[in-house]
This record gives structure tokens, sequence and C-alpha cells, in this order.
């Protein structure tokens, strides 16, 4: 019997109406259409749970906690996809995201995960946020973060979740983690994620996320050097 590879899409939000249904029908316009949607929902007090649950074949899941780690742990968890994707409710996918991925990591079966090129696009009404590289708004640039990657669901087996005690560099974390790791990896030089650059963007935060990029580095630097002195304890959670 042919194997059948199945994907599963993972789509974060809290508080999310204003976006999350153009985001879900990104998903529902792949050419290579995900098998399995699953939205978790960070406790939202508007009206993300009515739209998620009215869009069809999404499996609604309110999380029990807070913070983006974490719900990605639960959606994780929960999913039975052998890949798994993630969308962040405020961003879109191109139509062809997971068949070129897809395609790309059949072709080389070694890689673990690839990750892709984006391009940022303001929110109307958002005023310019300093720190964007111009190049990111015209031809694309790469994005080692979730919004770009298809991973196989075992390299989260093998390289550990995300880090909660991270607010913000948890992504940042996991990407340290698979490369000191040597995890295979490929980038498809391809924009194939839209990312809204919007007044309520996490990315915003930017002090806290300084501080934990120093932390991640060190946490890094740490396992390096055990791999080098022969220690096969690399730390992670």
């Amino acid at each position: 019997m042919a194997h059948i590879t199945t994907i599963t899409a993972i789509v974060v939000v809290r508080n999310g109406e204003r976006f999350l249904a153009e985001a879900l029908q990104s998903l529902a316009q792949q050419i290579r259409l995900p098998d399995e949607i699953l939205v978790i929902d960070g406790q939202s007090t508007d009206r993300t749970a009515q739209l998620a649950q009215a869009f069809p074949g999404v499996r609604y899941l309110l999380q029990p906690d807070l913070g983006i780690a974490n719900a990605r742990n639960l959606a994780l968890r929960q999913a039975s996809g052998e890949f798994v994707a993630f969308l962040d409710a405020d961003d879109l996918w191109t139509p062809n995201k997971l068949q070129v991925q897809l395609a790309a990591m059949q072709a080389q079966p070694h890689l673990m995960y690839t990750t892709t090129l984006l391009r940022l696009f303001y929110d109307p009404g958002c005023p310019p946020r300093p720190g964007f590289r111009e190049e990111g708004f015209a031809q694309g640039i790469e994005g080692r973060f979730p919004g770009t990657m298809l991973a196989r669901r075992e390299v989260f087996d093998r390289v550990g979740l995300f880090d909660p005690a991270f607010a913000v560099a948890f992504e940042v974390d996991w990407f340290a983690r698979a490369q000191d790791m040597q995890v295979p990896s490929d980038v498809v030089e391809e924009v194939l994620l839209h990312k809204r650059i919007h007044e309520a963007n996490n990315a915003i935060q930017r002090e806290q996320f300084r501080r934990e990029w120093f932390v991640v580095m060190r946490q890094s630097l740490l396992r390096k050097r055990r791999q080098s002195s022969g220690s096969t304890d690399i730390g992670t959670p």
C-alpha cells in the first residue's frame, strides 16, 4: 500500500477576529490542502471562537493556559499529521506554500524541516515601524520562524517543544537548539508567507526580545561547549 503523507496546519490565535477568517481562507486556498487544521484559541474574549468553529474542517481547541509557546506545544501534542506547518492568525500563506515545501522535502527525505522567504506588508492604517529591512517589503527576506516552516512532526521529539520560559524569543530558542543539534534543514528560496505588520504585533516588544535573545545565545554557547567537551546532554526542554 502506498504511503499517504498527511499535513497538520496549526493556527494560534488570541483575540484575532479581525484577521482570522482571512488566514483560514489562505489555508483553504492551498493547492495542496492540509489534512488537518487545528486552531488553538488563547482564551479570546472576542468572536474568535465563533469564527474558528464555523470554518469548515477546523478542529478548535481552547487553550487552558496562556502564551504562544504553550499554544504551539498543545497543537503539536494534538497533531495527527506526519508534517506540521504553522500560520499566525494575522499572516497569510501563498496558495502554493504546502505544495512547494512538501515537494522539496520529499525530494530530500533527510530534511527534517524547511523554511522559506517571506514578504512583509503593513496593515492599512499602521504607521511605519523602525527596524524592518526595506527588502522585506519588496523581493522578500529569509524567515526562520514557524510561519515559514514545514516540519516533520518527529523533529519536535528530537529537538524538544517550544520553551515557554521565553515570552517572545521561544522561536529563536527552538531554531538555535535545532541548529546546535545539526538537524538537517534547508531554505526554499521562494516567498511563501506574507507577514502582516500591525500595531499589536508581538515583534514590537523589542526590549524584552533583546533580553531573551541574550539568554538564548548564552544557552547555545553552553551547549556547544558541552558538545566539544564530549557531553551528549544538550539540555533541551
